[in-house]
Order: C-alpha cells, then sequence, then structure tokens
C-alpha cells in the first residue's frame, strides 16, 4: 500500500514561511514598547532630541528691584527653546512641576531673554518661600512620521535659579 506524504522540498518551504511570520509579528510586537524617535536639526544634521538637549544653553537671572524681583533666563546657546518646566521645590522639600508655555514666556528663540510671569500676572513664583528653582528647558522636535511633538530635556540639563 502507498503511503502519500508531503515532500521534502515542500515541508521546508512552509516551514520557513513559518519562521518568517513568527519573527514579523515579533518585531512588530516589539516596535510597540519602543516609543517613536523624535528627532531635531541641529548643527546641519538631524540629530535625535535628546542629544541636542545637552547642546542647549541657558543663564538664569534674578531681578531684585524694590518695586519687583522676578526671574527669568537668557538663551545664549543655538537652540531654540519651545517651552520652559520649572522645577519648584518648597522648604518642606515637596516639588512641584510648572509648565510654562509661549504665553508665558516659556518660548525664547536663540539670543533673547524671558522672564517669568504667572497666568493671571500676579507675582506667586516672587512671593512664596522657595528652596530652589530650576530652569528645564522643552524642544520641539520633528518625528519620524513628521508629526512636531514637545520633549522635555532631562532635569540634569536645567539651570537653577
Amino acid at each position: 500500500m502507498g503511503k502519500k506524504a508531503v515532500s521534502p522540498m515542500v515541508s521546508t518551504v512552509v516551514l520557513i514561511m513559518i519562521v518568517i511570520i513568527i519573527a514579523i509579528i515579533i518585531l512588530l510586537w516589539y516596535q510597540g514598547f519602543q516609543g517613536e524617535q523624535i528627532l531635531k536639526f541641529s548643527g546641519g544634521a538631524e540629530k535625535p532630541i535628546e542629544n541636542v538637549c545637552s547642546e542647549v544653553s541657558i543663564r538664569s537671572f534674578v531681578n531684585e528691584d524694590s518695586t519687583s524681583k522676578s526671574f527669568g533666563f537668557h538663551n545664549i546657546g543655538n537652540v531654540p527653546i519651545y517651552s520652559i518646566n520649572l522645577k519648584i521645590t518648597n522648604t518642606d522639600g515637596t516639588s512641584t512641576i510648572d509648565e510654562i508655555g509661549s504665553d508665558r514666556g516659556g518660548k525664547v528663540d536663540i539670543g533673547l531673554s524671558t522672564v517669568f510671569k504667572d497666568e493671571d500676572d500676579s507675582e506667586k513664583y516672587y512671593e512664596e518661600e522657595f528652596d530652589e528653582v530650576k530652569i528645564i528647558p522643552v524642544l520641539l522636535g520633528k518625528t519620524q512620521s513628521g508629526m512636531i511633538k514637545p520633549f522635555p530635556c532631562p532635569e540634569n540639563t536645567g539651570v537653577i535659579v
């Protein structure tokens, strides 16, 4: 009695196709864990925005006039800043992060300065007691799919006022 079976050539091709399909599924699954990389044009080339954060150069200042106290920063580097995160550490050790957008003086182009204001133009930042205020830049970059996204730089790139 003759037994019929799949030829070795067909079984090998089917096995290779199964392995390729499983590899593609694993690759797509892994890419879901990985965030899309944000790029920033700097120095004539597109770089990962994490590397551009180290190129940001800001210098803080405190203005202690007799009429009002204020603080801000000068953008002395070659990277425009989209907005700012102010990390305010209170005297009791707790800290909060206040996001300062372009409407409140957070957007600062190369060579310019800003003085921080509250949303209602009050002087909340100057009346309260703080242990430390750190200015952390937020840059604007482009994803590989073409979307524009803000990227907060790591805290170690910030400047203490």
